[in-house]
């Protein structure tokens, strides 16, 4: 998490309301004169009930931020003003702190009664008449305690990043023990521990609120269950250059907005597995579509399942969920920046644009600024008729496209610029080695600018560039240059080399925005965390001193 004045106020309010609150539960035992028995156990059992406070609050809490058709209403309700303030699109962010808090009180809690029950067994046993056994292994408290314990231990260690990853199927089944875990904290009062010598119950009485969260969180999935088994027919399957899969289905329950996500699940590849992915289409396409890369055991596996089968395997889908990209139109500038494979929002924001013009609406004073980085050449070939359909269609008054190669060329492509794009090309002094590399670019270059950049496979509607898909050419060597045309994306604008200077982008963009008056700029970011470090950073410098330009910055979080 990036350092922010909202960051600080945040974590000074979690520390203060934990703090607080186990002080308050610390004391309250403490001074509690209808538990004086209790009491002569002393700090051992106002730690408890300290730390007890606190873990009815994060058990409360833990379930929230996973709610995302609240998280989704949430968005839509709270006004800009609340939203700038409060991230709620950190809400995994704030599951694991919960969580991680959660812990914490454990530890604290668990071992502050195994004290406890030590000292009731050694000083107490003629007054309660009951040994450390008995509490541990038959009271309500103790047998709920250990089973709550137990499934933390099973839960937590295979919430890691490398399990998650490796054996999803053991973190789905594992973190599904919350369910036993809620049950027994429901049950963990029972039998009263604390209570006065007439026998009068003293608890927290925590179930009053952990109940009406879990219910809300069952009655989400529920919805998640029923929206999930609605029809959804895949109508298009398309492999593209760089291990890309595009998925293009019909599903008439589903409505959305540009810029929002769904989860996916193809049971031939994983029965329990759902992956979100934003949704790349626009509503006006009359289709559904998402570009997924090929980056792990799930999307090889459906990669191998389309091209064995094409387009016939079955596709639950839930959603559409929101996402930061949605607030797109609130804002007169906008910045879309896309690393890899994140452009998928900004395409479906940029589809709609193009849909605006095309419908003869008028953009007014809307200025896009949309920047691309890319690692591999192959990736610009995704959307490169998107691209190429807004130069011609949208004013450049309104739509600023910039292209980033960070990656590394080849010998080939290095010479192909150099011999197509002198001007522009930081390799215009580059010389091929030999002859025979010279005879072979000559050749790339002399291809028809009419050789398809895919493939049509009637039989099962799957189109790709070759049967082997790491080795398909990319169209910029493909083709000989227009005049005017970058020659590695055939686009008008030019493609930079290296990686993007954000402190000069937004500074210039500040300088376009800035009128005079009060202006804002919003930047969306999808991509790799490195990314939005750099992205974040830029903002960070420039922040529009003394221009009039506000910069809010917006990152997609899965």
């Amino acid at each position: 998490m990036a350092v922010t004045f909202q960051t600080v106020l945040f974590w000074i309010f979690w520390l203060t309301l934990h703090i607080g609150l186990f002080i308050f539960g610390f004391i309250k035992q403490k001074d509690d004169s209808e538990l004086w028995l209790l009491n002569t156990i002393q700090y051992s059992v106002w730690t408890s009930r300290g730390a007890g406070l606190t873990l009815a609050l994060d058990a409360a809490v833990l379930l929230l931020p996973v709610c995302r058709n609240v998280i989704r209403i949430a968005r839509g309700i709270l006004p800009g003003r609340v939203t700038r303030w409060v991230d709620i699109d950190r809400n995994l962010f704030l599951h694991k702190l919960t969580a991680y808090s959660l812990l914490v009180g454990t530890v604290v809690h668990v071992n502050a009664h195994y004290v406890n029950f030590f000292v009731v067994e050694r000083k107490l046993y003629g007054v309660l008449r009951l040994h450390a056994e008995d509490i541990h292994y038959r009271s309500w408290a103790g047998v709920t305690g250990h089973i709550m314990v137990l499934c933390m231990f099973f839960i937590y260690t295979s919430a890691k990043v490398e399990v998650r990853r490796r054996k999803f199927e053991m973190f789905w089944f594992t973190h599904h023990l919350f369910t036993v875990f809620y049950i027994c904290l429901f049950f963990h009062s029972f039998g009263c521990f604390v209570k006065t010598s007439q026998g009068v119950c003293k608890g927290y009485l925590s179930n009053h609120y952990t109940i009406p969260v879990f219910s809300l969180y069952i009655l989400e999935r529920c919805i998640r269950i029923y929206r999930s088994s609605q029809p959804t027919t895949v109508t298009k399957v398309i492999i593209h250059p760089g291990r890309t899969v595009e998925i293009q289905f019909e599903k008439p329950s589903l409505t959305y907005t540009p810029g929002r996500y769904v989860f996916l699940n193809i049971g031939e590849v994983s029965r329990w597995q759902w992956h979100p992915f934003t949704i790349s289409s626009t509503p006006e396409e009359g289709f559904v579509s998402v570009h997924v890369r090929v980056v792990g055991d799930w999307t090889e596996g459906l990669l191998g399942l389309v091209k064995k089968r094409g387009k016939g395997f079955r596709l639950k889908v839930d959603g559409p969920f929101g996402a930061p990209a949605e607030d797109f139109d609130k804002f007169e500038n906008a910045v879309l920046v896309c690393a890899g494979i994140g452009i998928t929002p900004a395409a479906s924001l940029l589809k709609s644009v193009w849909y605006r013009c095309w419908r003869g609406r008028e953009l007014g004073g809307k200025r896009v600024w949309f920047v691309w980085v890319n690692r591999e050449k192959e990736a610009f070939a995704w959307f490169r008729s998107l691209l190429h359909t807004l130069e011609q269609s949208v004013p450049t008054a309104n739509l600023d496209i910039q292209i980033y190669m960070t990656g590394a060329l080849s010998t080939d492509d290095i010479h192909h610029i150099s011999l197509n794009d002198r001007q522009h090309c930081p390799f215009a002094s580059f010389q091929p080695p030999d002859q025979a590399l010279l005879a072979r670019s000559n050749t790339i270059n002399s291809v028809s600018s009419h050789t398809p950049l895919f493939r049509n496979n009637s039989a099962n509607s799957v189109y790709s560039t070759s049967s082997d898909i790491s080795q398909a050419p990319f169209l910029g060597l493909q083709v000989k240059s227009e005049a005017g045309k970058d020659p590695l994306t055939s686009l008008q604008s030019k493609t930079h080399y290296g990686r993007p200077n954000f402190t000069e982008i937004f500074q210039r963009i500040c300088e376009q925005v800035g009128t005079g008056g009060e202006s804002e700029v919003g930047v969306f970011y999808c991509g790799p965390p490195s990314g939005a470090d750099a992205v974040r950073e830029g903002v960070k410098n420039v922040g529009g001193k003394g221009k009039g330009v506000r910069i809010v910055f917006r990152k997609e979080k899965f």
